[in-house]
């Protein structure tokens, strides 16, 4: 198969869950990859002063679990203090840990409760765009150099559609810099269709977040893979067709309760396994 299928240990972070408790319930939904995630109560994955040991041994319950990492999600890159030295060192312990790639984003594009009508604009918008550029840039380049794949995804802003994440694509034209596309985000953020909207990046995609939204822009509504309005099939039909090879992530489940999320991690990984095999063609083994 020209894709993995990976889990985000989210929905168990917002339900109060362990990482360790959440590497167990994807193996057992059928996952064969992990996406880590700072904010579960324990505290980040890498805490300030982490080293490259700390690093390792942090990601060493994932291997016992009997799964494999895909990426990390890092988050935010701003040149808030602090955060562009933040993004170096997250990059660093990438590498010294064994963690591919780092998914990651650029600053938010609405002021608080300005969404969706209010975004932010002129010089104060520009110096938050021009500021992640600056960190983004030596962040390309310890990529380079260690081995680490980036990988920006639609937030707004800065890569907030497929347009958007073509041109941080082609600024950089490094291959330490690719593409995660995530269909919900594009579908309540722009309120965009992501089987229309994925057309500029479908080449350079190396991870699609199978998100699934419901309802018009700005809605809050986010359902288990195959429950909302976004037609995942007719998006990797079109990664197909462009020679996708990379990871299809489940980030949301629209439960509560660790064996809920289990079990409803196990039907989403259906879905994705049902909704692939038709697009690339094989039997989806489901």
């Amino acid at each position: 198969m020209p894709y993995r299928l990976a889990a985000l240990t989210i929905p168990y972070a917002r339900d109060g869950l362990t990482r360790r408790r959440a590497y167990a319930g994807i193996h057992r939904a059928g996952f064969t990859h992990v996406g880590l995630y700072d904010r579960h109560d324990e505290g980040p994955l890498w805490p300030d002063g982490a080293d490259a040991a700390a690093a390792r041994a942090a990601v060493q319950p994932v291997l016992d679990a009997g799964l494999q990492v895909d990426h990390k999600s890092h988050g935010g890159v701003t040149s808030d203090p602090g955060e562009p030295e933040r993004f170096l060192k997250a990059i660093e312990l990438a590498a010294e840990s064994g963690v591919p790639a780092l998914v990651c984003w650029g600053p938010y594009e609405y002021p608080a409760d300005g969404f969706p009508d209010s975004p932010k604009s002129g010089p104060a918008w520009q110096a938050e765009v021009d500021g992640f550029y600056a960190a983004f840039e030596p962040g390309v380049r310890a990529a380079e150099d260690a081995g680490v794949l980036l990988l920006p995804k639609p937030h707004t802003g800065v890569g907030k559609h497929g347009a958007a994440l073509r041109e941080l694509h082609d600024r950089f034209q490094s291959p330490a810099v690719g593409v995660c596309y995530d269909t919900g985000n594009v579908h309540y953020y722009e309120g965009l269709d992501p089987v229309e909207d994925i057309a500029p990046v479908a080449a350079l995609c190396r991870q699609l977040i199978m998100k699934d939204h419901v309802g018009p822009r700005g809605a809050p509504v986010f359902r288990t893979p195959g429950d909302g309005d976004i037609d995942h099939q007719a998006v990797l039909a079109k990664l197909a067709a462009a020679g996708f090879d990379g990871t299809l992530t489940n980030e949301r489940v629209d439960v509560d309760g660790a064996e809920a999320i289990d079990v409803e991690l196990g039907r989403a990984r259906r879905h994705m396994l049902a909704v692939a095999a038709a697009a690339f063609g094989e039997s989806s083994g489901a």
